[in-house]
């Protein structure tokens, strides 16, 4: 992020420190639907035009040391490897031998310079190249260069790692590209996972998210644990296209939980250092980008009223004992902070499929949340969703290009 883009930054906070009233032409945002989180129909919406059909944040390249390292994508009922070759490259592959059908690789993460079959021995290059049949004078017309492993579209990122189900949806990059800029003066692709959490929620994959995109419950659920560390009431928000958003806060004391006294790149632009630049990113992953490091989460469905947020505490490629302990100390700290978060999610759920509560509502301070849900509904097709659980489209107007 440039100066001039600082400062417009900082332009905008200060307009937002002395707003009294409701801003003048910002629409109405109408309720939300709450079957919307209740509904296995609509789960199965989102499944099909939304998980299947877009770019989804997977992991990190620091993940794959080396050749031979892979680790398994293995959420929303599917299993993908992805694993980097020996000439560096990163590719993806569905865990399924082209014989019956068997997963190929059982353990989470590891190493493995072939792909062999634990149940009948077939075997595979790092390409996905089907090089080994056992007894293969039993299959007749096999063609080996027909029946390799089946691909999964898989980019790169500013060091992380997207999959795509859908062979025809367009390049990451343009995807992406509506946030780029946001990212200006922090070196992405040198970080590492220090850490990596999964935690089970009892509710709807939107719902967790939600607790994300707004800044309104700090001041309660976080009053000691966060709040301490940011000026809340400079919270702005800025929407993009294809879903996208970028949060600002100022930092109150100047750090935040992940400053230590340990390396810190000294060529991070100066807007990271005075402001928390969060970077909500459609449809699942939300992170905030800080000198000290960040907890890159993502969302994802396990049932219509359970889900799981993964969560890889980023830091940077540095190796002492020093650094090691502090992201071990920094891993039961997310912890406690995330627990005050989730003892409220099943509350939020139980309401909603008791019909309690019929429609949520939205403020001004939570327009993240309905954009978020907008692009939800673009994302499926506005069609293709019941009349009676559709958002209105009201935000566009407020989108900056």
């Amino acid at each position: 992020m440039q100066a001039d883009a600082l400062n417009l930054l900082h332009r905008t906070m200060d307009a937002q420190l002395v707003r009294s009233e409701h801003p003048e032409g910002f629409p109405y945002l109408p309720p939300v639907p709450s079957s919307r989180y209740t509904d296995p129909a609509f789960a199965r919406l989102e499944h099909d035009g939304l998980w299947m059909k877009n770019w989804l944040l997977a992991g990190h390249v620091s993940d794959l040391p080396g050749p031979g390292s892979y680790f398994l994508f293995e959420q929303l009922d599917q299993s993908v490897i992805i694993s980097r070759a020996k000439d560096g490259a990163i590719r993806a592959f569905h865990n399924a031998c082209r014989h019956r059908g068997s997963a190929l690789l059982l353990e989470h993460s590891g190493k493995a310079m072939r792909f062999v079959c634990p149940y009948h021995a077939w075997g595979y290059s790092l390409e996905g190249e089907l090089k080994s049949v056992p007894d293969q004078h039993d299959f007749a017309c096999l063609d080996k260069a027909e029946n390799g492993l089946k691909p999964v579209r898989c980019e790169i990122e500013r060091g992380m790692i997207f999959i795509n189900f859908d062979d025809n949806a367009g390049p990451l990059s343009a995807f992406m590209a509506p946030q780029a800029a946001q990212k200006e003066g922090y070196p992405l692709e040198r970080m590492v996972v220090k850490e990596r959490l999964l935690i089970e929620m009892n509710c709807n994959w939107k719902l967790a998210l939600h607790n994300f995109l707004e800044i309104y419950h700090v001041g309660t659920v976080h009053a000691k644990s966060i709040a301490p560390y940011l000026d809340s009431p400079s919270f702005v928000v800025a929407l993009f296209e294809n879903g996208h958003m970028r949060f600002a806060t100022r930092k109150k004391k100047g750090d935040t939980i992940f400053e230590a006294d340990l390396f810190k790149p000294d060529d991070v632009a100066e807007v990271f250092n005075q402001c928390t630049i969060a970077l909500p990113t459609f449809p699942n992953a939300f992170y905030a980008l800080d000198p000290g490091g960040f907890s890159l989460q993502t969302f994802w469905p396990a049932g219509v009223d359970k889900s799981i947020m993964e969560v890889r505490l980023m830091g940077w490629d540095v190796d002492s004992d020093a650094d090691r302990q502090h992201w071990q100390a920094m891993n039961g700290i997310v912890r406690n902070i995330l627990s005050e978060d989730l003892c409220l999610f099943r509350s939020i759920q139980r309401s909603l499929e008791q019909g309690t509560i019929p429609e949520l509502r939205f403020g001004y301070q939570e327009r993240a949340l309905y954009w978020f849900e907008e692009e939800v509904d673009r994302r499926i097709g506005i069609d293709a969703i019941p009349e009676s659980q559709r958002v209105a489209q009201v935000l566009a107007g407020q989108m900056q290009r």
